[in-house]
């Protein structure tokens, strides 16, 4: 459940900070649209009116065409999507009667005193202009309709927010992944430590308890010499299976973290494996074109994960076991109880035994360590078993 909510959360920050840079990234380019749409029907206006000035005005006094001109406009477009006007500054009633339609008096103070002034009527957008002519001084206004502007800021706005949405869903699917991906790998990494620490503290648990026990009989009465020797050399067997399982806890961890204690050194394959020929039930054979096959390892680390992989064959079979070293890979063969299918693929795990294994005293860290030991060195463990025939276990380096 914790790690759930951790899921959940992780996912809804990670969503929340996209969608605010996003819509912090779509607000400044709506904005900036916006104001360049504006500028862009301010020059689109000035533009107009230098056109509508650049003609012979003169005909244009006292505000007659003017008058004309909007009648007219008014008659064939009732909502006209632009308009100009020519007005007289020389006839100032006429002329202020005519801007106050439009403009406020500030605006038409502005118009008067810089000679130019932008504005906002209704629903159109204008611009004012003073031009001084031979014919005379006139007042050029052209408006435009804003409707086209407005449908574009809209319908960006539209498209912006559909955009928005869009990698909304994107980034809530991807953060979702991504971290159940992680989350996934974090709960097993944190489900396998617990089991770690579980099953140390029982393997460390049952020498301790052994060792208490032993003293504590020990001292209950006086007891012979012998019977005292015999009490230490129990204590000394669990102190040595303690310190042993230590060990083996701390190689394990090394070998988990993928860290290598120790130099590396080539280590020839005929050569190393003759050490564990020693014993009269193992049988090394080495075929005549892998004399030389060798491997980048610690010797030390390497005999640790070899050496657990022998004694397990001889631990679990009766008859002689087999070394091979054919084919560019390195298999040990028994012929012992096998391994259940169903346990195969735990068996790298620490403290893992195979169902058919309770019989026999071990605690599960010998073939964890022999794993993750050859993982260090970049060879592959395949397992072949059989419940009742034997097991074969092949050591190969990964790309050969």
């Amino acid at each position: 459940m914790t790690m759930l909510k951790i899921w959940h959360k992780i996912t809804f920050i990670y969503s929340a900070l996209t969608l605010c840079a996003i819509g912090l990234v779509f607000g400044v380019v709506w904005f900036w649209m916006s104001d360049y749409a504006d500028d862009l029907y301010g020059s689109f206006l000035e533009d107009r009116a230098d056109l509508v000035a650049q003609k012979d005005l003169s005909h244009c006094r006292g505000n007659k065409v003017y008058e004309i001109y909007m009648r007219h406009r008014t008659e064939t477009v009732p909502k006209p999507v632009s308009a100009q006007m020519v007005l007289d500054v020389d006839a100032a009633s006429s002329t202020r009667k005519a801007l106050r339609r439009i403009l406020n008096e500030q605006q038409i103070e502005q118009l008067y005193k810089e000679g130019s002034v932008d504005f906002r009527h209704g629903e159109n957008i204008g611009v004012a202009s003073v031009y001084h002519k031979p014919e005379g001084n006139f007042i050029v206004v052209v408006m435009l309709s804003s409707h086209l502007g407005s449908y574009l800021q809209t319908h960006m706005g539209y498209w912006l927010m559909g955009a928005t949405l869009l990698c909304l869903i994107m980034v809530v699917l991807v953060s979702r992944l991504y971290t159940q991906r992680h989350i996934d790998s974090l709960n097993e990494a944190y489900v396998r430590e617990r089991q770690f620490v579980h099953h140390a503290s029982h393997e460390l648990n049952n020498p301790l308890t052994a060792i208490q026990g032993e003293c504590e009989i020990a001292l209950l009465k006086e007891r012979s010499t012998s019977e005292y020797e015999e009490s230490l050399q129990r204590i000394e067997e669990e102190t040595k299976r303690m310190i042993q399982t230590i060990r083996q806890l701390l190689y394990l961890s090394s070998a988990m973290n993928g860290t290598d204690s120790g130099d590396v050194e080539q280590v020839c394959w005929s050569d190393f494996l003759k050490q564990f020929a020693d014993n009269e039930r193992v049988k090394l054979t080495i075929a005549p074109d892998c004399q030389q096959l060798s491997v980048m390892a610690n010797p030390f680390l390497l005999k640790m994960a070899v050496g657990n992989i022998v004694r397990n064959a001889l631990k679990y079979s009766k008859g002689q076991v087999d070394i091979a070293v054919a084919h560019r890979q390195v298999t040990v063969s028994d012929h012992g109880i096998g391994i259940p299918e169903k346990d195969v693929r735990f068996i790298a795990q620490p403290f893992f035994r195979a169902s058919n294994t309770r019989s026999y005293q071990g605690n599960g860290i010998g073939m964890s360590l022999a794993v993750n030991i050859l993982k260090l060195y970049h060879i592959n463990l395949t397992i072949t078993s059989k419940p009742g025939v034997g097991t074969t276990m092949t050591l190969r380096r990964k790309g050969h």
